[in-house]
């Protein structure tokens, strides 16, 4: 099976298992990706979109379909992600291409600051305020790499990004995934401490 295949048949178990049972949460996904979506995405990378990830994007584009914004007095906007986004345990959500790209900007932002955290050839794809990341410097395949608060770029290094999407699908069928298990609450995904 190649990657790409690999990454569709993942995600479309988790797409499924949320449907069947978290009809709420399924609700939270975006339509696929654009042409535009993809070219955008490409021009703020620098470089072209990994197969394995345009692949993902264009079956959906993130999960923030409920997410709403709010302006503020001073005439900025924030965004609110909806409950219904996080459909990675401890909280994470699919970015989409736009999240992708700010998401990026802030980290490459925060780099300037804590040299070495975060490269130019890094995507978020998985994430909240940590999550996984693409490591697109490899000349085969792409690796994915787990941010966290204590570690950053602590390298896991035989994920795809398929193999992560499938550890998450069967912690769904399972009924636990890492310290965390699925909870569905009133048609809505919640991961739970064990």
């Amino acid at each position: 099976m190649s990657e790409i295949e690999e990454v569709q048949a993942a995600w479309g178990r988790i797409a499924r298992w949320l449907t069947a049972n978290a009809p709420s949460t399924a609700e939270a996904l975006r339509g696929p990706a654009t042409d535009e979506d993809i070219a955008s995405l490409r021009d703020a990378l620098g470089f072209e979109v990994p197969d394995v990830l345009e692949a993902l994007l264009r079956t959906n584009n993130g999960s923030g379909a409920k997410d709403t914004t709010q302006p503020l007095p001073n005439g900025r906007v924030v965004l609110l992600k909806h409950v219904d986004s996080a459909i990675f345990p401890f909280s994470k959500v699919l970015l989409g291409c736009e999240e992708i790209v700010a998401t990026r900007a802030r980290l490459l932002d925060m780099a300037q600051e804590a040299e070495g955290y975060w490269q130019p050839h890094l995507i978020p794809v998985v994430w909240d305020f940590y999550g996984y990341a693409l490591d697109t410097s490899g000349s085969s395949g792409f690796r994915v790499l787990r941010y966290a608060e204590v570690s950053p770029n602590e390298t896991e290094p035989t994920t795809s990004l398929g193999e992560l999407l499938r550890s998450v699908a069967d912690g769904m069928d399972r009924g636990s995934w890492d310290v965390q298990r699925p909870q569905v609450v009133n048609g809505s995904l919640r991961w739970r401490e064990e």
